[in-house]
Protein backbone atom coordinates (compact mmCIF):
# COMPACT_ATOMS: atom_id res chain seq x y z
CA UNK A 1 0.00 0.00 0.00
CA UNK A 2 1.73 3.42 -0.93
CA UNK A 3 -1.22 5.38 0.60
CA UNK A 4 -1.84 5.12 4.45
CA UNK A 5 -4.66 3.09 5.66
CA UNK A 6 -7.91 4.95 5.72
CA UNK A 7 -9.04 3.54 8.71
CA UNK A 8 -8.10 1.76 11.90
CA UNK A 9 -10.13 -1.08 11.75
CA UNK A 10 -10.94 -3.42 8.56
CA UNK A 11 -13.68 -5.79 8.28
CA UNK A 12 -13.82 -8.69 5.98
CA UNK A 13 -16.76 -9.13 3.56
CA UNK A 14 -17.81 -12.81 3.02
CA UNK A 15 -20.83 -12.99 0.70
CA UNK A 16 -22.32 -14.83 -2.59
CA UNK A 17 -21.33 -13.43 -5.48
CA UNK A 18 -24.30 -10.87 -5.94
CA UNK A 19 -24.89 -10.16 -3.12
CA UNK A 20 -21.50 -7.24 -2.75
CA UNK A 21 -24.42 -4.44 -3.07
CA UNK A 22 -25.55 -5.57 -0.08
CA UNK A 23 -23.08 -6.27 2.26
CA UNK A 24 -21.99 -3.08 1.67
CA UNK A 25 -25.05 -1.30 3.28
CA UNK A 26 -24.70 -3.98 6.45
CA UNK A 27 -21.09 -3.04 6.84
CA UNK A 28 -22.32 1.04 6.77
CA UNK A 29 -25.33 0.21 9.23
CA UNK A 30 -23.25 -2.03 11.80
CA UNK A 31 -20.27 -0.17 11.47
CA UNK A 32 -20.33 3.68 10.09
CA UNK A 33 -17.77 2.26 7.45
CA UNK A 34 -17.11 2.38 3.95
CA UNK A 35 -16.08 -0.92 2.01
CA UNK A 36 -13.12 -1.63 -1.06
CA UNK A 37 -13.89 -4.32 -2.71
CA UNK A 38 -14.17 -7.35 -0.28
CA UNK A 39 -12.29 -5.10 2.50
CA UNK A 40 -14.33 -2.15 4.66
CA UNK A 41 -13.30 0.26 6.99
CA UNK A 42 -14.53 1.86 9.69
CA UNK A 43 -13.22 4.45 12.75
CA UNK A 44 -14.27 1.43 15.55
CA UNK A 45 -14.05 -2.03 16.19
CA UNK A 46 -17.53 -3.17 16.43
CA UNK A 47 -18.85 -6.10 17.49
CA UNK A 48 -20.38 -7.73 13.78
CA UNK A 49 -21.56 -10.85 15.41
CA UNK A 50 -25.06 -10.73 14.20
CA UNK A 51 -23.60 -9.84 10.72
CA UNK A 52 -24.68 -12.07 7.89
CA UNK A 53 -21.92 -10.87 5.34
CA UNK A 54 -19.21 -8.76 7.73
CA UNK A 55 -17.31 -11.98 8.32
CA UNK A 56 -14.99 -10.74 10.23
CA UNK A 57 -13.08 -6.97 12.60
CA UNK A 58 -9.90 -6.14 12.91
CA UNK A 59 -7.62 -3.92 14.07
CA UNK A 60 -4.87 -2.64 11.96
CA UNK A 61 -1.36 -3.46 12.55
CA UNK A 62 0.67 -3.08 9.13
CA UNK A 63 -0.05 -3.30 5.78
CA UNK A 64 1.73 -3.25 2.62
CA UNK A 65 1.16 -3.18 -1.01
CA UNK A 66 2.70 -6.94 -0.87
CA UNK A 67 3.53 -9.99 1.49
CA UNK A 68 7.26 -8.08 1.97
CA UNK A 69 5.95 -4.99 2.52
CA UNK A 70 3.41 -6.08 4.71
CA UNK A 71 5.89 -7.94 6.87
CA UNK A 72 8.35 -5.54 7.12
CA UNK A 73 6.13 -3.34 8.87
CA UNK A 74 5.19 -6.26 11.16
CA UNK A 75 8.37 -6.82 11.95
CA UNK A 76 8.35 -2.97 13.76
CA UNK A 77 5.98 -4.23 15.95
CA UNK A 78 7.45 -6.35 18.58
CA UNK A 79 4.41 -8.68 18.93
CA UNK A 80 4.10 -10.65 21.93
CA UNK A 81 1.00 -12.76 22.89
CA UNK A 82 0.57 -15.97 24.76
CA UNK A 83 -1.52 -18.78 22.72
CA UNK A 84 -2.46 -17.04 19.56
CA UNK A 85 -3.29 -18.18 15.98
CA UNK A 86 -2.76 -16.42 12.52
CA UNK A 87 -5.57 -17.47 10.16
CA UNK A 88 -5.28 -15.84 6.61
CA UNK A 89 -8.06 -15.15 3.88
CA UNK A 90 -7.30 -14.03 0.10
CA UNK A 91 -9.61 -12.54 -2.20
CA UNK A 92 -9.21 -12.41 -5.70
CA UNK A 93 -7.13 -15.37 -6.61
CA UNK A 94 -4.27 -17.14 -6.26
CA UNK A 95 -0.79 -15.25 -5.93
CA UNK A 96 1.59 -13.88 -3.32
CA UNK A 97 2.92 -17.04 -1.09
CA UNK A 98 0.47 -19.71 0.19
CA UNK A 99 -1.52 -19.52 3.03
CA UNK A 100 0.37 -21.92 5.56
CA UNK A 101 3.62 -19.95 4.27
CA UNK A 102 2.34 -16.51 5.36
CA UNK A 103 0.88 -18.24 8.96
CA UNK A 104 4.22 -19.80 9.75
CA UNK A 105 6.24 -16.29 8.22
CA UNK A 106 3.92 -13.91 10.82
CA UNK A 107 3.62 -16.97 13.40
CA UNK A 108 7.90 -16.83 13.49
CA UNK A 109 7.72 -12.65 14.33
CA UNK A 110 5.29 -13.86 17.76
CA UNK A 111 6.61 -13.96 20.95
CA UNK A 112 4.70 -16.42 22.62
CA UNK A 113 3.00 -19.65 22.32
CA UNK A 114 0.40 -20.70 19.26
CA UNK A 115 -2.49 -22.24 20.38
CA UNK A 116 -4.91 -23.19 17.34
CA UNK A 117 -7.63 -24.67 19.18
CA UNK A 118 -8.31 -22.19 22.19
CA UNK A 119 -6.34 -18.57 21.34
CA UNK A 120 -6.51 -15.95 23.28
CA UNK A 121 -5.77 -13.22 19.93
CA UNK A 122 -6.19 -14.00 16.40
CA UNK A 123 -4.11 -12.60 14.01
CA UNK A 124 -5.92 -12.14 10.77
CA UNK A 125 -4.25 -11.83 7.33
CA UNK A 126 -6.37 -10.30 4.33
CA UNK A 127 -4.66 -10.19 1.33
CA UNK A 128 -5.78 -8.45 -1.96
CA UNK A 129 -4.03 -7.78 -5.12
CA UNK A 130 -2.16 -4.57 -4.22
CA UNK A 131 -3.23 -4.49 -0.57
CA UNK A 132 -1.65 -7.16 2.54
CA UNK A 133 -3.30 -6.21 5.98
CA UNK A 134 -2.30 -7.62 9.10
CA UNK A 135 -5.32 -6.90 11.94
CA UNK A 136 -5.67 -8.10 15.37
CA UNK A 137 -9.04 -9.60 15.26
CA UNK A 138 -11.74 -7.97 17.45
CA UNK A 139 -14.39 -9.84 16.62
CA UNK A 140 -16.18 -12.14 14.09
CA UNK A 141 -19.97 -13.21 12.66
CA UNK A 142 -21.56 -16.27 14.54
CA UNK A 143 -23.13 -17.64 11.42
CA UNK A 144 -26.62 -18.61 13.51
CA UNK A 145 -28.59 -17.72 10.40
CA UNK A 146 -27.28 -21.08 8.57
CA UNK A 147 -29.59 -23.04 11.28
CA UNK A 148 -32.59 -21.79 10.04
CA UNK A 149 -32.62 -22.83 6.91
CA UNK A 150 -34.18 -26.19 8.40
CA UNK A 151 -37.85 -25.52 9.26
CA UNK A 152 -40.76 -27.01 9.10
CA UNK A 153 -43.04 -24.98 6.43
CA UNK A 154 -40.67 -23.56 3.56
CA UNK A 155 -41.67 -21.37 0.77
CA UNK A 156 -40.32 -20.57 -2.45
CA UNK A 157 -41.19 -16.95 -2.25
CA UNK A 158 -39.04 -16.48 1.13
CA UNK A 159 -35.93 -14.63 1.70
CA UNK A 160 -32.87 -16.88 2.56
CA UNK A 161 -31.95 -16.35 5.96
CA UNK A 162 -29.03 -14.69 5.58
CA UNK A 163 -30.19 -12.01 3.04
CA UNK A 164 -33.56 -11.25 5.58
CA UNK A 165 -30.49 -11.18 8.95
CA UNK A 166 -28.73 -8.26 6.51
CA UNK A 167 -32.14 -6.76 6.21
CA UNK A 168 -33.03 -7.11 10.16
CA UNK A 169 -29.24 -5.05 10.71
CA UNK A 170 -30.00 -2.20 8.42
CA UNK A 171 -33.50 -1.33 10.33
CA UNK A 172 -32.99 -2.27 13.99
CA UNK A 173 -30.20 -3.34 16.69
CA UNK A 174 -30.96 -5.95 19.65
CA UNK A 175 -33.40 -4.29 22.03
CA UNK A 176 -35.07 -2.50 19.14
CA UNK A 177 -38.77 -3.11 18.15
CA UNK A 178 -38.86 -4.43 14.54
CA UNK A 179 -42.36 -4.16 12.42
CA UNK A 180 -43.17 -6.99 9.28
CA UNK A 181 -46.07 -6.04 8.22
CA UNK A 182 -46.29 -8.81 5.44
CA UNK A 183 -44.40 -11.16 7.41
CA UNK A 184 -44.59 -14.91 5.22
CA UNK A 185 -43.59 -17.66 6.83
CA UNK A 186 -41.78 -15.87 9.65
CA UNK A 187 -38.10 -15.46 7.63
CA UNK A 188 -37.33 -12.43 8.97
CA UNK A 189 -39.10 -12.51 12.13
CA UNK A 190 -36.51 -15.38 12.88
CA UNK A 191 -33.68 -13.41 12.39
CA UNK A 192 -34.74 -10.21 14.04
CA UNK A 193 -35.23 -12.07 17.80
CA UNK A 194 -32.16 -14.47 16.81
CA UNK A 195 -30.45 -11.30 17.37
CA UNK A 196 -32.30 -9.84 20.42
CA UNK A 197 -34.94 -7.71 18.74
CA UNK A 198 -37.99 -7.27 19.55
CA UNK A 199 -40.23 -8.07 16.36
CA UNK A 200 -43.88 -8.12 15.60
CA UNK A 201 -45.03 -9.60 12.62
CA UNK A 202 -48.43 -9.36 10.24
CA UNK A 203 -49.55 -11.71 7.89
CA UNK A 204 -53.21 -11.31 6.59
CA UNK A 205 -53.41 -15.44 5.53
CA UNK A 206 -54.46 -17.25 8.53
CA UNK A 207 -52.48 -20.64 7.07
CA UNK A 208 -49.58 -18.63 6.89
CA UNK A 209 -49.30 -16.93 9.97
CA UNK A 210 -50.40 -20.36 11.53
CA UNK A 211 -46.70 -21.59 9.60
CA UNK A 212 -44.56 -18.60 10.97
CA UNK A 213 -45.30 -19.30 14.32
CA UNK A 214 -44.31 -23.07 14.23
CA UNK A 215 -41.17 -21.61 12.59
CA UNK A 216 -40.60 -19.38 15.59
CA UNK A 217 -41.32 -22.19 17.61
CA UNK A 218 -38.99 -24.84 15.85
CA UNK A 219 -36.45 -22.60 16.90
CA UNK A 220 -37.06 -21.94 20.16
CA UNK A 221 -37.87 -17.78 19.55
CA UNK A 222 -39.96 -15.33 20.90
CA UNK A 223 -42.02 -12.61 18.07
CA UNK A 224 -45.48 -11.51 17.83
CA UNK A 225 -47.02 -12.62 15.16
CA UNK A 226 -50.89 -10.89 14.20
CA UNK A 227 -53.05 -12.38 11.92
CA UNK A 228 -54.22 -9.37 9.89
CA UNK A 229 -53.87 -7.02 7.32
CA UNK A 230 -50.28 -4.89 7.59
CA UNK A 231 -51.49 -1.46 6.60
CA UNK A 232 -53.79 -1.48 9.97
CA UNK A 233 -50.06 -1.86 12.62
CA UNK A 234 -50.43 0.71 15.23
CA UNK A 235 -47.63 1.74 17.32
CA UNK A 236 -44.00 2.66 16.88
CA UNK A 237 -41.01 0.85 15.80
CA UNK A 238 -37.32 1.48 15.32
CA UNK A 239 -37.33 -0.37 12.10
CA UNK A 240 -39.81 -2.33 9.27
CA UNK A 241 -38.68 -4.95 6.75
CA UNK A 242 -41.03 -5.47 4.30
CA UNK A 243 -40.46 -7.97 1.81
CA UNK A 244 -42.99 -6.95 -0.72
CA UNK A 245 -44.43 -9.68 -3.50
CA UNK A 246 -43.02 -10.71 -6.75
CA UNK A 247 -44.80 -11.11 -9.66
CA UNK A 248 -47.70 -9.04 -9.00
CA UNK A 249 -48.14 -6.57 -11.86
CA UNK A 250 -51.78 -5.60 -11.72
CA UNK A 251 -52.82 -2.53 -10.29
CA UNK A 252 -54.57 -3.60 -7.59
CA UNK A 253 -51.55 -5.50 -5.87
CA UNK A 254 -49.05 -2.75 -6.84
CA UNK A 255 -51.26 -0.31 -4.97
CA UNK A 256 -51.30 -2.40 -1.93
CA UNK A 257 -47.55 -2.60 -1.88
CA UNK A 258 -47.38 1.13 -2.10
CA UNK A 259 -49.68 1.27 1.07
CA UNK A 260 -47.96 -1.12 3.27
CA UNK A 261 -44.80 0.78 2.68
CA UNK A 262 -46.57 4.22 2.98
CA UNK A 263 -48.38 3.03 6.74
CA UNK A 264 -44.99 0.79 7.43
CA UNK A 265 -43.36 5.01 6.93
CA UNK A 266 -45.84 6.55 9.11
CA UNK A 267 -44.56 3.90 11.82
CA UNK A 268 -40.99 3.12 12.01
CA UNK A 269 -37.90 4.98 11.65
CA UNK A 270 -35.41 3.07 9.72
CA UNK A 271 -37.13 0.83 6.55
CA UNK A 272 -35.50 -1.83 4.44
CA UNK A 273 -38.14 -2.37 1.42
CA UNK A 274 -37.26 -5.33 -0.83
CA UNK A 275 -39.08 -4.84 -4.53
CA UNK A 276 -38.67 -6.76 -7.73
CA UNK A 277 -38.57 -3.71 -9.39
CA UNK A 278 -36.89 0.15 -8.43
CA UNK A 279 -39.10 2.71 -6.01
CA UNK A 280 -37.24 5.31 -5.86
CA UNK A 281 -40.12 7.73 -7.70
CA UNK A 282 -42.74 6.37 -5.15
CA UNK A 283 -40.63 6.55 -2.29
CA UNK A 284 -39.19 10.27 -2.47
CA UNK A 285 -42.94 10.78 -2.83
CA UNK A 286 -43.46 9.48 0.25
CA UNK A 287 -40.72 11.39 1.93
CA UNK A 288 -38.71 8.98 3.03
CA UNK A 289 -34.35 9.46 2.85
CA UNK A 290 -32.65 7.48 0.52
CA UNK A 291 -29.77 5.67 2.94
CA UNK A 292 -28.40 3.00 0.04
CA UNK A 293 -30.00 1.14 -2.40
CA UNK A 294 -28.35 -2.71 -3.42
CA UNK A 295 -29.28 -4.91 -6.07
CA UNK A 296 -29.42 -8.76 -5.26
CA UNK A 297 -29.56 -11.12 -8.47
CA UNK A 298 -31.77 -14.56 -8.01
CA UNK A 299 -31.74 -16.65 -11.19
CA UNK A 300 -33.75 -14.48 -13.73
CA UNK A 301 -35.14 -12.18 -10.91
CA UNK A 302 -33.60 -9.11 -9.20
CA UNK A 303 -34.07 -8.11 -6.02
CA UNK A 304 -34.27 -3.99 -5.42
CA UNK A 305 -33.16 -3.31 -1.41
CA UNK A 306 -34.23 0.17 -0.25
CA UNK A 307 -32.81 1.45 3.07
CA UNK A 308 -34.49 4.65 4.02
CA UNK A 309 -35.01 6.74 7.19
CA UNK A 310 -38.22 7.61 7.76
CA UNK A 311 -39.41 11.88 8.08
CA UNK A 312 -42.19 10.88 10.76
CA UNK A 313 -40.51 9.56 13.37
CA UNK A 314 -37.49 11.34 14.96
CA UNK A 315 -37.34 9.33 18.17
CA UNK A 316 -36.28 5.60 18.44
CA UNK A 317 -39.09 3.32 20.13
CA UNK A 318 -36.94 1.80 22.01
CA UNK A 319 -35.33 4.89 23.62
CA UNK A 320 -32.15 3.92 22.14
CA UNK A 321 -30.15 6.04 19.88
CA UNK A 322 -28.26 4.92 16.58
Amino acid sequence: MTDPPPAPFFYLHACPQGHEELARLELRALTGGFSYGPVGWAQAGADIGRAAFVAAAARLLAAGADFAGMMAAAAKLDLAVERFRVTVHKRGGRFGPSSQTVERAVADLVVGRPDLSRPAQVFLVVATQGQWLLGALVSSYDKTWRDHAARPFQYSSALPPRFARALVNLVVRPGDRLLDPCCGVGTVLVEAATIGARACGWEINPRVAFHARANLRHHALDATVTCGDGTQVAGRFDGAVLDLPYGHSSGKDAALCRKLVAHAAEHARLLAVVAEAPMDRFLEDLGLIPLGTARVPKQHLVRHVHWLRSHNLNEPASGQGR
